[in-house]
């Protein structure tokens, strides 16, 4: 693949959606997974420098694909409340905290509030599916959640593509089993609107097809300050590591400074979790006023409690 012959367009119309993305996924084609547009876009990502690419042309292209992107994405939540959902990647989907991922995701969409998320697995694809089956019965999402947990594991793919743009095919295909799943229910077409915002940097990890507008991006910085900058109606932090833990610290610096204007609340879902395995419960309370603290920060076990804090935060 050249690099001059480019797999998206520079300048869109609209975000993606998980149609235009994922469309060439065929059942029964265990190697149609790497036949999908999103995936030719992370190939050539990668074999072209990725986050490092040093080509004049491709850096340009990015360049306008993601600031066009942003505009798009602002186009998307004009006139909505929007909350983001944070977690880890590696979140299970047989877990008990994919389900409760699914419920706060689903209350919050009940309630009129756009879910939006980092686009990815795990607590990000559990956000997606609440919202997509938003208005489904119980039973319904029991057996969504059944059917995802044929799949529960996220495969590790961080070589599926080598720096060359050579391409794994059994990853290819672990892939595709993982991703089948998902693309039978997201296929059914219900639910509401729900925003993923996802960067090819991590495109080694499937986007979820469950969102129904997805704002990608090449540059994670962007995407990353980009998504925190919109929650204005409160995050929810649920049980993650390394990138959660950035989230969480990055967004308490945008509370801290007010940098959009006010405090976004700030729920943290495992009160063991983030006040014991990794407390950051006390460095918060130690960096924003007993105010502050009091109104805008609550930990809790309960997904209803999570979502109803945001929901009814005052200014929401």
């Amino acid at each position: 693949m050249s690099l001059y012959t480019l797999p998206y367009i520079p300048i869109r119309q609209s975000v993606y959606s998980g149609g235009e993305l994922f469309s060439q996924v065929d059942p029964a084609d265990a190697d149609s997974f790497a036949a999908t547009t999103d995936f030719k876009i992370y190939r050539h990502f990668i074999s072209s420098g990725g986050a490092s690419a040093t080509d004049p042309y491709v850096a340009m292209t990015r360049a306008l694909h993601d600031n066009g992107m942003t505009q798009l994405r602002n186009q998307v939540i004009q006139g909505h409340r929007v909350s983001a959902i944070m977690g880890g990647h590696k979140m299970r989907r047989d877990s008990a905290d994919y389900r409760n991922v699914c419920a706060m995701a689903r209350h919050l969409a009940r309630e009129g509030v756009l879910v939006a998320t980092g686009g990815g697995p795990g607590a990000m694809e559990a956000a997606h599916l609440g919202a997509l089956l938003s208005q489904a019965s119980a039973t319904e999402l029991d057996q969504a959640l059944n059917h995802l947990a044929t799949a529960p594991e996220l495969p590790e793919m961080r070589k599926i593509v080598g720096p060359d743009g050579t391409v794994d095919v059994d990853l290819v295909r672990r892939a595709h089993a993982w991703f089948l799943p998902a693309w039978k229910i997201a296929t059914a077409g219900r639910g509401v609107r729900s925003l993923a915002v996802p960067t090819w940097h991590y495109g080694f990890e499937p986007t979820s097809p469950f969102a129904t507008d997805i704002s990608k991006y090449f540059q994670n910085s962007i995407r990353e300050d980009g998504l925190l900058e919109i929650a204005t109606a409160g995050i929810i932090f649920t049980p993650g590591r390394a990138g959660t833990l950035q989230e969480i610290f990055q967004d308490g610096a945008q509370n801290y400074y007010r940098s959009f204007g006010g405090f976004s609340p700030m729920v943290f879902f495992g009160r063991q979790y983030w006040t014991e395995k990794f407390p950051v419960i006390q460095v918060l309370e130690k960096l924003f006023s007993p105010e502050d603290f009091n109104r805008c920060v609550r930990v809790t076990d309960d997904p209803v409690e999570a979502a109803r804090f945001i929901v009814e935060f005052p200014g929401a």
